[in-house]
């Protein structure tokens, strides 16, 4: 018998001397977009000085039996008991659904040792190689975070400056939020609170270690905090666009369970009367008449609606369901 077993490990780095630690910087560097990417001397620098004046800073390595194949960077501020990621990086040949999923839960199991209470887990997402004013690169990454439960808020946000020499690093991006406990909307005043511990206490925090442009880069940072403000200043709630899910929600089960394989049914028994008539009127009425001009493109049209409402993933799988039912009664 052949037995394969895989152990999925994060490990946190408590100086830039630790091993693997620069092993973990080249695969940040390798795979992170220029746009996004924070100047490696300043991730050890930060390691080194091991102490936050709001929270605490975590560079970990993400390993599979014992194997580097991953860079997480994240910030614990205790006061808005929030933790929010900069990095979540695997290499490319490492990478798969099942591997995401897996080190997920093992942050959360991190974060459970190390005593981290916390309320918001938030990301941002930014906005590169847009295309046609869309980019594929944010859909992605969006679509699998919210896999994982975060939410997007529906707000304008946008990446502060990595830095004021980066002038293309101020980019629109999408912040994602996940809420300890289900939420469909935050309040205007916890939504700045999250706003203003993420760019001040972490932004700007983090590039304080340049004197000679602290206080320009403040005043950059004070500049885009008024801006996300002006946005939502009629807003009492910031609408959170929920997560998406593999499997079905359970509030659903609830429900009568082949209302939906009726459904689908019974929209197989329109199409089929649409293609019916269709043949009926090809049959009797050959001289192009009105019945053509009217019940050809009504036809057509059925058919279409109907083709397109059939791809309902839920739909189709109580039609599966029930199928497999009847099939074994007769089976009998």
């Amino acid at each position: 018998m052949t037995t394969v077993h895989q152990v999925f490990t994060v490990r946190s780095f408590r100086t830039s001397k630790d091993r693997d630690f620069v092993k973990a910087l080249q695969i940040y560097d390798a795979h992170t977009h220029p746009q996004v990417k924070t100047d490696a001397r300043e991730i050890a620098y930060w390691v080194d000085r091991g102490t936050h004046p709001d929270g605490k800073f975590y560079v970990c390595g993400l390993f599979i039996s014992g194997v580097l194949i991953g860079f997480t960077q994240f910030i614990y501020l205790s006061k808005e008991r929030l933790i929010n990621f900069d990095y979540f990086i695997i290499e490319p040949e490492k990478r798969s659904a099942g591997a995401f999923y897996t080190f997920a839960e093992e942050m959360r199991s991190f974060f459970a040792e190390e005593a981290l209470q916390w309320d918001f887990i938030t990301a941002e997402v930014a906005e590169i190689d847009r295309v046609n004013g869309i980019s594929r690169h944010a859909q992605r990454l969006t679509r699998l975070f919210r896999q994982l439960g975060f939410c997007e808020a529906l707000v304008d946000y946008r990446q502060p400056l990595l830095g004021l020499d980066q002038a293309d690093t101020s980019i629109r991006s999408v912040l994602l939020i996940l809420p300890r406990v289900e939420m469909e909307s935050i309040s205007r005043q916890r939504f700045l609170e999250i706003i203003n511990a993420i760019y001040r206490k972490h932004y700007v925090q983090w590039y304080s270690i340049y004197p000679e442009t602290d206080a320009a880069y403040r005043s950059r940072i004070t500049t885009l905090s008024k801006e996300i403000e002006s946005s939502v200043a009629d807003q009492d709630e910031i609408k959170l666009r929920g997560p998406e899910r593999e499997f079905a929600d359970p509030i659903s089960l609830k429900g009568p369970p082949f209302r939906g394989a009726l459904l689908y049914i019974a929209k197989i028994c329109v199409s089929a009367f649409a293609a019916a008539a269709f043949h009926v009127l090809l049959r009797h009425y050959p001289e192009f008449g009105m019945a053509w001009l009217i019940g050809i493109p009504a036809s057509i049209f059925v058919l279409l609606v109907i083709t397109v409402s059939l791809t309902d993933k839920k739909q189709l799988e109580a039609f599966k369901m029930l199928v497999s039912l009847v099939s074994k009664f007769f089976d009998r």
